[in-house]
């Protein structure tokens, strides 16, 4: 019994009678939270049963009036119970089990050395790579021991070993057997940053709750136990690569087998030692786990839980499928391979952080997590932001929300983050019992976003330094909605919406950036809307004289005629209408006019009459800093006469004031009074656009909320006034003015215009006008004319993104005519030679009429990164097509700007392959790809399904056949990317790894390819270079296939190639006359001008390409230079390869000498010339042949630019790499020439002795190189007329025609080198 001293009997006795009074007394303890005081006192003996048997020695509790409590304590329990087994969220042996936190110890600071070595944009690749590789090898040893994976913790992770109360004891020290090899074999690791990784692990055992949360279409489950709560504690006390165990651990565990320290003065201990467990006994202790009969129909690994396929077993997939995130599930739905669910991705990330009180039990807590779920999942789902990820602690949670995932990605992601959180907070702090505070950081960055941790054990997640840094924002800003820096950027608000906050120390952070407080729209900034925008210092404003003229035409009607006029200019995202809004306005204030701004948000779509209330605020001259009572005289004084008395109450809740309410106004109800504020703020507004307050400018006019909306537009459409705003496609307000301006009655009222994309001549001249320079380099020119498109903004953030990078070097002037006769001379020459001058900017570039900009000599321009802005702007159009189309557009973004299917269908999955026509054909419709040629169908692809055909073949100007019954087959031809943009986002959603393993496979196939054309007779273009130099393939290869094929593809490749070419060396289609004539840029203007000779002079002797055919449109290998030599360069500097890279950097040089483009072959050694000089810092050896080679092609351009002495000198150089040197004296050229004499003489009696093949071909490959050095030195010998230096042009001919006989006594061997220089035989199919 009790304290109360009464027996249980009696309540069985008198059930009948108590039972309605203790349902009530129930339902007001549950209804409560709270519970009798008399329930709470016990007797507690310490046995239960005979005092001699020790074994029973535990706490028994006897509570007061113990039959009423321990009824509903039972009856609380079956509730749990249901709960947790109809959602599947607790296992059937959950009675005990072990917990294990692993934490990498210096996580944080790896993150941001991630950053510093690799930047913000791959950080956070690297740092996932590192974590993964580790997290496999560790949770390998976890797996093998009969544990699993619990939870994620970003860096940590909570391992669980499942078992009876009985087996405790011995499972602990199974666990610590696990933990012991788990330090020893990876407790320390060092990565190839210089930070080391560390393992902090701390034990418990106990039993544990899991409590599920959510709707019935999302879920959460959180771990609740206060065994959880004590290994966070012992895993927190813990140092790098140490075990510590809890004390109800320790009293549960085997403690004679196990050695320990206690830690300190904290009750926890240190695990020095455990006993030997030998492979039987950890094989039994771990068997133990499969007992139970229905673990036991499970097909069991090395003791672990086989992973879950959602799709066996339908009932059982419905559930699991409403935890799994929402982003995982949509690729689970398109059965995308798992290896290619990680993306980098720019997202915006919310950590929220919730705090209830200590008097919160566990089903409050319960209640309190479902209602923030539930409540976070509403207000984050309409912008399609979902939980990733929730963790629980000590009476409170965090949920990880993440914006912009795989497949959802939208428009003003950071503003929907931003004002989702103040959403959040607002609602939670409301609306949930038992919160004592609240706190949201907010971050935006490229992060890692896909699976992380072991192939069988993984989640998907986000990764990266910004989720870290969001972490800590979180904790250290209570109470608030903090952001960092990106995310204020990034929303583009107006900064009346942040509030910037005192600098922390943050963990992990060195260099924190500024941090902003998000408060929305707030009452101080309602009336503070004056945003008139500083005028840019750059004028004119250019590509907008159309818009200007019809400005300056409709102000001078409405000021002579009192024409009404409300102009609308609509344009996307980035087109220039906030700027072309600014100069409207204050060429306006120029004539004298009283101009009156305004700039909408989405977020003033949510507040009621807001755009009413700014306009009018700003009319009437409403100011932030004054008080009610002022407000309140202004508008009586403004409005007196327009509005009857009593109807002012009807302004308090617009305006913020507090007018007396009148009886007529409060004796109505509610369906009249909104008729009579609606009444009441169409007088106000018809008061002030109509009266003398000028030119009225509104930008975001599409943002006008619903409420201002039904008042506005019936007055605009009435009242005599001059109105400029921006709108943006898509949106309800921009159909209505286009509508209106479409229709006869108020078309001379109301005007729109589309803002069109800047022609190129315009891009030139704002790019000049922006860096203040006379001039840029044609390459800069063309890459920004390609990637913006024509857009402002587009351009402006490239341009910003280079000078960031340092990419653009700034000098005062152009290069003296008499330059340095070097090297760098030459390439300066070229540079200068290629710099383009616009018409406009040597009078608005001020003091700096003479500056020109260049690039810098070590950075290729098709490498840079793209910027986060617009490769936001990317994404979100990408993510509007479905998952298997990404997919596919990814693979092809890794080939390149322009590829074949052929090359597309060699790097696809099989599984995706088997369907590429139809989404080859989708991506044509979407106006994303387009068509340039179709050359036949070669093969079948096994099981291809059959796709619709396309209407785009007028756009692309080709014919394509339908893919009917008769043409499944996979259709041969080539495609590009309609807008450069997305090619180059899609590109960068890559990890490092896989994108390397892909660009592997393309340089595969593309090697077979890798030669001149059939008419040049095949063949390296530097002879024989694939005998010289040994190949260092990764094992990667492509698959042979029937010559026909490869006739196919080589097909392909050549059109693809001329596509290249256009695009490398013309203005896009549409614009080529846009620019003015001495504007208009190719590599043609290169050749003809004074420092790129024609080719018809030049002065080397080996002859060109038009020399040798005399019918240059038949040659193919300028095309094969762009689809083939050019990619399989950059494919191998993307993969590392740098010895790789560098041979077919050459291999173009030599090409573009073969095809008479010197300034291209000059371009293509100066790249070499860069990865030279990295390789030397790295020490990476480079093949002797391969340096000579590379002096050989650079005195061959110094030759035809005119540098006859440095030509000379680095002949010379590379002859002596080939051994075989050349004299630079008289006398030296004197015994050289005796010796040679000799040397042809004995060439019939001195024979080489017969080598293998490989070794005959790699000597061949030398003489070939030796032949061609003499020959051009001997040629620019002879250019002086010197008895010595045509004694040294004698001796060149006469060491050249040794080396041709030594050439000539191999094919009497029986190896003829012409062989070798064949084409392949496909290349003999019939044209």
């Amino acid at each position: 019994m009790g304290p109360d001293g009464i027996h249980p009997r009696v309540f069985k006795e008198v059930a009948d009678v108590i039972t309605g009074p203790l349902s009530t007394i129930f339902q007001q303890s549950w209804e409560s939270g709270e519970v009798p005081v008399d329930w709470k006192l016990a007797n507690v003996p310490i046995f239960k049963g005979k005092k001699e048997d020790t074994s029973i020695y535990r706490p028994v509790s006897l509570t007061s009036v113990s039959v009423p409590s321990k009824i509903m304590e039972k009856m609380i329990l079956e509730a749990i119970e249901a709960h947790l087994g109809d959602n599947a969220v607790i296992g059937p042996r959950q009675h005990g089990f072990m917990r294990v936190p692993v934490l990498p110890a210096g996580f944080t600071a790896l993150s941001e050395k991630c950053v510093q070595q690799s930047g913000t944009d791959r950080g956070a690749d690297e740092l996932a790579q590192i974590l993964n590789d580790y997290m496999s090898d560790f949770l390998e040893v976890v797996l093998d021991f009969g544990g699993d994976i619990l939870k994620f913790g970003g860096d940590a992770v909570l391992v669980l070993w499942r078992a009876s109360e009985a087996q405790l004891p011995q499972t602990i020290s199974l666990v610590l057997q696990c933990c012991q090899q788990i330090q020893k074999k990876h407790g320390s690791r060092d990565t190839h940053l210089g930070q080391k990784l560390h393992l902090k692990i701390g034990i418990s055992a106990g039993q544990m709750t899991i409590l599920s949360a959510g709707d019935r279409y999302h879920q959460q489950y959180f771990v609740c136990s206060n065994a959880l709560d004590e290994v966070m504690k012992a895993q927190n006390l813990a140092v790098k690569s140490e075990v510590i165990v809890s004390p109800t651990c320790w009293e549960l565990c085997e403690q004679e087998q196990i050695q320990t320290r206690l830690f300190g003065r904290k009750r926890v201990l240190k695990v020095q030692s455990t006993e030997h467990m030998s492979g039987s006994e950890r094989e039994d202790a771990a068997g133990q786990f499969d007992q139970h009969t229905k673990m036991r129909r499970l097909e069991r690994l090395r003791h672990q839980r086989p992973p879950f396929h959602v799709s066996n077993d339908p009932k059982a997939a419905a559930k699991m499928q409403k935890y799994i995130p929402e982003a995982a599930l949509r690729k689970l739905d398109v059965d995308m391979p798992l290896h290619l669910w990680s993306e980098l991705r720019p997202v915006t990330s919310l950590f929220i952080q919730l705090q209830f009180s200590e008097n919160a039990n566990t089903m409050d807590l319960q209640r309190g997590l479902c209602d923030a779920t539930r409540m976070i999942s509403t207000i984050i789902s309409p912008h399609k932001g979902e939980i990733n990820k929730s963790l629980l602690f000590d009476k409170g949670c965090t949920f990880l929300c993440v914006f912009g995932m795989s497949g959802a990605k939208l428009h003003h992601e950071s503003t929907h983050a931003l004002d989702s959180a103040l959403q959040i907070i607002s609602t939670c702090s409301t609306s949930l019992r038992n919160l004592e505070a609240m706190s949201i950081g907010v971050t935006t960055g490229t992060m890692f976003c896909g699976l992380c941790g072991h192939p069988e054990r993984a989640e998907h997640t986000v990764i990266g330094h910004k989720v870290n840094l969001g972490a800590r924002l979180m904790v250290h800003y209570p109470r608030l909605v903090s952001c960092d820096e990106d995310t204020y950027k990034a929303s583009r608000l107006p900064s009346y919406f942040f509030k910037e906050l005192p600098k922390k120390e943050l963990k992990g952070v060195t260099d924190p950036s500024p941090v902003y407080q998000y408060v929305g729209i707030t009452n101080k900034c309602i009336f503070d809307t004056d945003r008139t925008k500083r005028r840019s210092d750059r004028r004119p404003l250019l590509g907008r004289e159309v818009e200007i003229d019809l400005f300056e035409r409709s102000l001078k009607a409405y000021e002579t005629l009192g024409q009404p006029r409300i102009l609308a200019y609509a344009g996307i995202l980035g087109s220039g209408k906030s700027r072309l809004l600014t100069e409207l306005a204050f060429l306006g204030q120029d004539t004298g006019h009283r101009v009156v701004t305004m700039e909408l948000t989405e977020a003033h779509m949510r507040q009621p009459f807001s755009a009413i209330r700014m306009l009018v605020a700003r009319a009437l001259g409403l100011q932030a800093g004054e008080t009610c009572e002022d407000w309140q005289r202004t508008l009586q004084a403004k409005l007196q006469g327009v509005i009857e008395e009593s109807r002012y109450c009807l302004l308090n809740n617009i305006f913020l004031v507090k007018f007396d309410i009148s009886d007529k106004v409060r004796h109505m109800h509610d369906l009249q009074m909104k008729g009579e504020l609606q009444k009441t703020c169409r007088k106000v507004l018809q008061k002030t656009l109509g009266g003398e307050f000028g030119i009225f400018v509104i930008d975001n006019a599409h943002f006008i909320d619903p409420a201002s909306w039904t008042v506005m537009w019936p007055v605009l459409q009435s009242v005599t006034l001059f109105m400029v705003m921006s709108l943006a496609p898509g949106h309800e307000r921009t159909e209505s003015f286009f509508k209106a301006a479409a229709d006869r009655t108020t078309s001379q009222r109301i005007s729109c215009l589309h803002l069109e994309e800047l022609k190129p001549a315009a891009v030139v001249q704002k790019v000049c006008q922006d860096l203040g320079v006379v001039s840029i380099p044609r390459d800069l020119a063309r890459f920004l004319i390609q990637r913006s498109s024509g857009i402002p903004y587009y351009c402006e953030e490239l341009l910003h993104c280079l000078r960031r990078d340092n990419v653009l070097l700034f000098s005062t002037g152009r290069q003296d005519k008499n330059v340095e006769d070097n090297w760098e001379g030459l390439i300066a020459s070229a540079v200068e030679a290629s710099l383009v001058v616009s018409a406009t900017s040597s009078s608005s570039a001020g003091n700096n009429s003479g500056t020109v900009c260049t690039i810098r000599a070590d950075v290729s321009l098709e490498t840079t990164v793209l910027p986060t802005a617009l490769k936001e702007i990317a994404l979100a159009e990408l993510d509007r097509i479905t998952l298997q189309k990404q997919m596919v557009l990814k693979f092809a973004a890794i080939i390149g700007p322009v590829f074949t299917t052929q090359l597309l269908a060699h790097i696809l999955p099989t599984c995706t392959r088997q369907h590429m026509n139809s989404l080859l054909d989708g991506l044509v419709s979407d106006n994303i790809l387009k068509w340039l040629k179709d050359t036949g169908v070669p093969r079948d692809i096994q099981d291809a399904q059959e796709g619709p055909s396309t209407s785009q073949q007028a756009g692309s100007g080709v014919e394509r056949p339908s893919t009917s019954k008769e043409t499944t087959e996979q259709q041969a031809g080539v495609l590009a990317f309609c807008a450069p943009l997305l090619q180059e986002a899609a590109y960068e959603l890559w990890p490092k790894r896989q994108r390397a393993s892909i660009q592997r496979k393309c340089a595969a196939f593309l090697e077979k390819h890798a030669h001149k054309c059939r008419r040049c007779h095949g063949g390296d273009f530097v002879a024989f270079h694939r005998f010289a130099v040994p190949s260092s393939q990764d094992g990667e290869n492509c698959q042979g296939s029937a010559d026909e094929d490869d006739w196919h593809s080589w097909e392909a490749l050549v059109l693809a190639g001329e596509q290249l070419k256009k695009d490398r060396t013309h203005i896009p289609e549409g614009s080529a006359n846009a620019l003015q004539p001495q504007q208009a840029f190719s590599e043609e203007e290169f050749r003809a001008s004074e420092q790129f000779p024609p080719e018809g002079k030049r002065t080397t002797a080996q002859p060109s390409r038009t020399e040798e055919d005399g019918d240059k449109c038949s040659c193919e290998c300028e095309a094969i230079i762009e689809s083939v030599l050019v990619p399989l360069a950059r494919h191998y500097v993307a993969t590392g390869n740098a010895s790789r890279a560098f041979y077919y950097l050459l291999e173009c040089a030599a090409a573009y000498l073969h095809v008479s483009n010197s300034y291209m072959a000059l371009m293509k050694l100066r790249e070499a010339e860069v990865l030279r000089n990295s390789m030397r810092k790295t020490a990476t050896v480079l093949d002797c042949f391969e340096k000579a080679t590379f002096l050989s092609l650079k005195a061959e351009v110094c030759c035809i630019l005119g540098s006859v002495g440095l030509a000379k000198k680095t002949t010379r150089q590379a002859l002596s790499l080939l051994k075989k040197p050349f004299p630079q004296t008289c006398s030296g050229a004197f015994v050289t020439s005796l010796w040679e004499r000799f040397q042809g003489a004995l060439r019939d009696t001195n024979r080489t002795p017969s080598l293998p093949l490989e070794a005959r071909r790699k000597k061949v490959a030398w003489m070939l190189q030796q032949t061609r050095c003499l020959s051009s030195l001997g040629h620019l010998y002879s250019l002086e007329g010197t008895s010595g230096q045509q004694s040294f042009s004698r001796l060149a001919a006469r060491m050249k025609a040794n080396v041709d006989r030594r050439i000539d006594s191999l094919k009497e061997e029986g190896f003829h080198p012409d062989n070798y220089l064949s084409i392949p035989a496909f290349l003999s199919v019939s044209q």
